[in-house]
């Protein structure tokens, strides 16, 4: 399985165009993006107009997803200056407007699903990378929950680190 990750907070949003680029280069490969919310907003939206653009000739392809992970938060910029000023409850500093991502991919045309209860999770995750051609899943999450990263070194990233999930 080939994945690609932009790290160390090089390219927000960077998901979302290296997904739709990988969908043109292996169209018969499903393609699923994790991106943040604040990443979204910071240049996911403009890229899911060219998923619109191309939508017909998407639409029958093996999936394309976006999981966009819905915290009101950019929470890895948040967690490290948290973690820097010695403080987790440190107030927000980089507050992410409130945004309909669901609502702003239907109106592109592409089918979305917005997750805000624990218990449907595994439900939606089972059933939409199933389904043919690109989609939205906006899962909304609790952003006081510090990620695994920052749970286990104190919101500071070591050296060679990588933040892909646990198996």
């Amino acid at each position: 399985m080939r994945s690609l990750l932009s790290g160390h907070l090089g390219l927000p949003g960077a998901a979302v165009p290296y997904a739709v680029a990988a969908k043109f280069a292996a169209p018969e490969r499903a393609v699923i993006a994790l991106v943040g919310d604040g990443a979204l907003q910071g240049g996911g939206l403009n890229e899911l107009i060219t998923v619109r653009r191309h939508l017909d000739r998407l639409a029958a392809l093996p999936p394309l997803v976006f999981r966009v992970l819905d915290n009101g938060d950019l929470n890895r910029l948040t967690r490290r200056r948290r973690a820097a000023a010695g403080d987790p409850l440190l107030p927000l500093s980089a507050e992410v407007p409130a945004m309909p991502y669901t609502e702003w991919a239907r109106l592109a045309g592409l089918p979305a699903i917005r997750c805000d209860r624990p218990r449907h999770v595994a439900s939606v995750r089972a059933d939409v990378p199933t389904q043919p051609g690109p989609g939205l899943l906006e899962f909304v999450v609790d952003g006081e929950i510090p990620p695994d990263w920052a749970a286990a070194d104190g919101g500071r990233e070591r050296p060679g680190k990588k933040l892909l999930p646990r198996a």
